[in-house]
């Protein structure tokens, strides 16, 4: 059953270079005596459960849990144990995994169920895995284990500690071998034996004589057989008065495949409360990734879009779908714009979500069902995130009852961002707490017309701001276009200070059954119901483009389409610049055909997709200086349609045309 939570259950395991921290399980022979002893001076490491989860569910569940687990007011998350006066040890990791929990600090606990809280933590070490401190109102009568520095190998052992939360077990094995630590040999771990669980971690092993050889580590994930622990005269011989970190961190970004690799070093003086350590620990290595990922993109500033190869074919054209599409180097060392493989989820009422995995990040698109009123959609992520959970596939088994997640609640944060193209994102940050867990959901939104697009992303609280940090970065390389009905639109732009830097403007006007107006100050075009009808349920969608500018590099519109679904007429009119020297001779070709106004650019209809398409471009042909930027007029009307229909029509569209850019 406790496999069936694991999707939202954590038991303190993380996995790292095919390890998998954790460890406990039956028990196994040892004298008497030895035993009372070890068992006396081994702890549980837990955490308290919230008085409340942050988590709504659709029906309750947490009776379905053994007694146990439900009734404890604490959740195991690992083991401790005496090796000294009034000092106690566990691996660091077990430690780290509660920085910034919300659920409140590791405590020991001991088999009658005592707490200890920890009262310091005197010495550690992050990268060999150990952690000693002391505990404030410590046991009496607990006698610290023996040590052994000098294990011989091929002896038996046993691992001790808490199984899965189900109290303090030992189970036997060998001291099999040593491993070198994996970044540069520094030290070896120790292999053994004996079988481990989740849990287990920060446990003693011990050898026949219950003497202290190890502190139980990780495990294989492919076998529970090789199992690490850190040799207990690495936790001997180093120095008191510090917790240090020496480890090897490489950092990428997702948009490219370069990478950059770095110590983090840190020192931070003991003894420290555990609140004290836990925060100057996430500042450093806040720190320390976010000096990684500026320098890494310093580093390949030139290469990177909007300045990498390739860069000036996307300055050059326009991307034309509403879902999201990412800036991307693939791998001829070109930028591109790809889009991921969009799944659909129904929301009802004509609402859905269009949503795919992108290197750790889920991109979407969001279609605001009927009903909702576009001012409250913006302002409302808590109903936005109830109706995707709704509707989202993904369950909870216990036993047999199926449990879905029904709200996250409001956001912990909502704040907004507004990107370097000038596009307001609302950034909500939600701290999702409960029973066996402590982690932060954050998504960034962008308000469009028919409701909104994205990308979110999980982390804990160690790594939540550099992962904010990376996600404000990433929307640089964020494609979308903006659509919606009429109705969609005129709503949309009511609301100010969301609007995208090419729309502060005001740049439409609708006036339904009468006439549709567009200027952006370098295009200017109107028409009326004799061209195509306006009515509220009529489609507009503005494509937006990256591209060049004499103050940089900016987002401009670069596209407006106008379908009406009753009619099925399309009115399209895009922007095209001078194509980049390395663009491709397809692209030169299309080109030179609109600077000569020839076929299809002659006012001549032809057929493409079951539909009839007319064209032409405003002005003189093969004018002289040759223009930078040109206009094409489009109209597209159903199969069948006669060429003089279609060319009336089409004059309509350019008879009132502006063009302002050359």
């Amino acid at each position: 059953m406790k496999r069936a939570l694991a999707a939202m259950v954590r038991f303190g395991g993380v996995g790292i270079l095919g390890l998998q921290f954790c460890a406990g399980a039956l028990a196994a022979p040892l004298e008497p005596d030895i035993q009372r002893q070890v068992r006396e001076a081994t702890f549980e490491v837990v955490v308290p459960k919230p008085a409340e989860e942050s988590i709504r569910y659709d029906k309750p569940w947490h009776e379905l849990l053994p007694y146990q687990m439900r009734a404890d007011k604490y959740v195991s998350v690992g083991t401790a144990f005496a090796i000294g006066d009034h000092q106690f040890v566990t691996a660091m990791h077990v430690l780290i995994a509660s920085f910034g929990d919300s659920r409140g600090e590791p405590m020991l606990r001991d088999a009658a169920g005592k707490l200890y809280p920890i009262a310091q933590v005197t010495k550690g070490s992050v990268d060999q895995d150990f952690a000693v401190f002391t505990l404030a109102n410590p046991p009496d009568s607990v006698a610290a284990l023996p040590l052994n520095e000098k294990p011989v190998l091929n002896g038996t052992v046993y691992a001790v500690g808490n199984a899965l939360g189900e109290g303090v077990v030992m189970r036997e094995g060998n001291y099999t071998s040593d491993t070198p630590e994996e970044d540069s040999g520094r030290w070896s771990w120790m292999r053994f034996s004996a079988p481990i669980s989740g849990g287990n971690s920060g446990g003693p092993l011990v050898d026949a004589s219950g003497r202290v050889i190890g502190i139980v580590r990780a495990m294989r994930t492919t076998e529970n057989t090789l199992n690490i622990a850190v040799p207990i005269a690495l936790v001997k011989r180093a120095p008191d008065g510090v917790v240090s970190a020496d480890t090897r961190g490489v950092t990428g970004f997702a948009v490219f495949d370069k990478t950059r690799s770095a110590r983090f070093k840190v020192d931070i003086p003991a003894p420290k409360r555990f609140a004290e350590l836990s925060q100057a620990y996430m500042k450093a290595a806040d720190e320390f990734n976010a000096a990684q990922l500026r320098d890494l993109l310093a580093e390949n500033a030139n290469d990177t879009f909007p300045r990498g190869s390739g860069s000036d074919r996307l300055l050059h054209g326009f991307y034309e779908r509403s879902a999201p599409g990412i800036v991307v180097q693939n791998g001829n060392g070109d930028w591109v714009i790809t889009q991921p493989h969009y799944t659909r989820l129904d929301l009802g009422h004509e609402g859905w979500q269009d949503s795919a995995e992108f290197k750790g990040y889920l991109v979407f698109h969001r279609h605001r069902p009927e009903g909702i009123d576009p001012a409250k959609w913006y302002a409302d992520p808590r109903m936005v995130r109830d109706l995707v959970l709704k509707a989202s596939p993904g369950t909870i088994h216990v036993n047999a009852e199926t449990i879905k997640v029904a709200s996250l609640g409001n956001p912990t944060e909502d704040t907004r961002f507004t990107d370097g193209w000038g596009r307001v994102w609302q950034l909500r940050l939600w701290h999702v707490t409960t029973w066996f867990g402590s982690d932060w959901m954050m998504a960034f939104d962008l308000p469009v017309p028919d409701g909104s697009v994205g990308f979110e992303a999980r982390a804990g609280a160690l790594g939540l701001a550099g992962q904010i940090d990376r996600m404000k970065r990433m929307t640089g390389f964020f494609a979308a276009s903006y659509e919606g009905k009429l109705s969609d639109w005129n709503r949309f732009l009511q609301q100010g200070p969301l609007l995208p830097k090419p729309l502060a403007e005001p740049v439409l006007k609708v006036d339904y059954g009468r006439s549709f107006a567009f200027d952006d100050r370098r295009l200017a075009f109107t028409y009326g119901p004799e061209l195509q009808k306006i009515e509220p349920g009529g489609r507009l969608r503005l494509d937006l483009a990256f591209q060049h500018a004499p103050a940089g590099d900016e987002l401009r519109i670069a596209g407006v389409v106008a379908y009406n679904p009753d009619e099925k007429t399309e009115i399209d009119v895009f922007r095209h610049g001078t194509p980049a020297e390395s663009g491709s001779e397809a692209v030169k070709r299309e080109w030179s055909k609109r600077l000569r106004h020839a076929h299809p650019y002659d006012g001549v209809a032809v057929s493409a997709n079951d539909r009839q398409i007319i064209s032409a471009i405003p002005g003189v042909a093969d004018a002289q200086p040759a223009p930078e930027v040109l206009y094409t007029f489009q109209y597209r009307a159903e199969t069948g349609t006669p060429q003089d229909q279609m060319k009336a029509k089409l004059d309509l569209l350019m008879q009132a045309a502006k063009v302002s850019e050359h």
